[in-house]
């Protein structure tokens, strides 16, 4: 008795299209390239800034090296947008995934996913490094507040890389997209920290490197409320560009 033919599996367009995304990142060699600069900038300069002014919290300075690796994660961000709009691409984009919400949605969940893991692994270089700079367990990977430190970074260069794409999509244009995110986390944190006091703790930047420090901060935020408000800063973004995106013609 022959058995009844099985159903074929369901066809997910969301899943298809995270792959295709998945499948763009990793074949493209400049999105390849950033990608890898992520853990090796943010680890090469641990060595450099394990032993500076840390401002007495040791965990901050080795972790000091994530400043450098934002800049790598919005460049990545940047690219993965601007690259797939250049020219007729957004066309192209749209006639493939005719919804553009699940291709917006598809581009930003393969984007997090692959700077999730190379924040990870930006995490635990970093902290290993700093261990052999300095010679503290308290900043090694045997430390639990260490590991908080780890995930954190993951989870805040991830963010930074969302929000470079919210941003990217709404401006179209990568010269100004960067222009825009290097402005509002390396900049502003100094320009506003001296005029308007207390609101510099609410900026990104400021809010979401909480998590890399070991000793509390005079304020009302912690280490994951203050990753949390830099999620909010990178859903705000996401959400600016979802919205610019479905009111163009491509």
């Amino acid at each position: 008795m022959t058995n009844p033919p099985t159903a074929p599996p369901a066809f997910s367009p969301l899943a298809a299209a995270v792959r295709a995304e998945r499948l763009r990142i990793r074949t493209l060699r400049p999105l390849v390239l950033t990608l890898a600069l992520v853990p090796l900038l943010t680890a090469a300069t641990a060595f450099a800034y394990a032993n500076g002014d840390s401002g007495g919290d040791p965990l901050y300075g080795a972790f000091f090296g994530v400043m450098f690796g934002q800049l790598t994660a919005l460049v990545l961000g940047t690219l993965v947008v601007t690259g797939q709009l250049a020219g007729d691409g957004g066309a192209h984009v749209f006639l493939a995934v005719p919804r553009r919400g699940i291709a917006y949605a598809a581009r930003l969940l393969a984007t997090a996913g692959y700077l999730l893991l190379a924040g990870l692994l930006a995490g635990v270089l970093t902290s290993l490094c700093a261990r052999l700079a300095t010679g503290d367990p308290a900043v090694g990977p045997g430390d639990a507040t260490a590991w908080r430190a780890v995930i954190g970074c993951a989870l805040y260069l991830t963010l930074a890389g969302l929000l470079a794409s919210g941003v990217a999509t709404w401006l179209r244009h990568g010269v100004a997209t960067l222009s825009v995110t290097v402005a509002v986390l390396f900049l502003l944190p100094f320009v506003v920290g001296e005029t308007a006091g207390g609101i510099a703790r609410f900026l990104p930047a400021t809010a979401g490197q909480l998590v890399l420090r070991a000793e509390p901060v005079d304020g009302p935020l912690g280490p994951w409320t203050g990753l949390g408000v830099l999620a909010l800063w990178a859903a705000l973004a996401v959400g600016a560009g979802w919205w610019r995106l479905r009111g163009r013609d491509v």
